[in-house]
C-alpha cells in the first residue's frame, strides 16, 4: 500500500492496518521519510521522534503525549505489533500540524508550510 509523504511516493515494510476503528502506521518509517529520527527505550516502550525541533515522547498503549514540553492527546494508543512501533496515522497531524488523509487505501502526509 503506497503513503504519499509529501508529495512523493513511499512504500514501507510494513503496511498500514485498521483496529478498533483507526488506521495506525509505522512510525519510524514515516519519520525518517519526514527527515527526523526515532529512538526507542524497549524497558519502558517509550518512542522519541523527531522532526526539526519537534520533539514527541510517545509510549504504547498511551494516548498522552509530549510534545517538547506540550502535552498531547492522540486519537487513539500506539501499539507495538512484530517489534514495530506503530502510531494512529493522525499522530502526525496532532503531534506536528501535518496535514493528513487516509482516502482510497492510501495514507497522504503534508507539510502545510511548504
Amino acid at each position: 500500500m503506497p503513503y504519499n509523504i509529501r508529495g512523493s511516493e513511499y512504500y514501507f515494510p510494513s503496511e498500514p492496518f485498521l483496529r478498533n476503528n483507526k488506521n495506525y502506521i509505522p512510525l519510524r518509517d514515516a519519520v525518517e521519510v519526514l527527515g527526523g529520527t526515532v529512538s526507542f527505550d524497549n524497558s519502558t516502550k517509550t518512542a522519541t521522534a523527531t522532526i526539526a525541533s519537534f520533539v514527541a515522547t510517545v509510549s504504547e498503549g498511551d494516548t498522552s503525549v509530549d510534545v517538547s514540553g506540550t502535552p498531547v492527546t492522540l486519537t487513539a494508543p500506539p501499539i507495538i505489533e512484530n517489534n514495530e512501533f506503530f502510531v494512529p496515522f493522525d499522530f502526525f497531524r496532532d503531534a506536528y500540524g501535518y496535514e493528513v488523509s487516509f482516502d482510497n487505501g492510501t495514507v497522504t502526509i503534508t507539510n502545510p508550510n511548504e
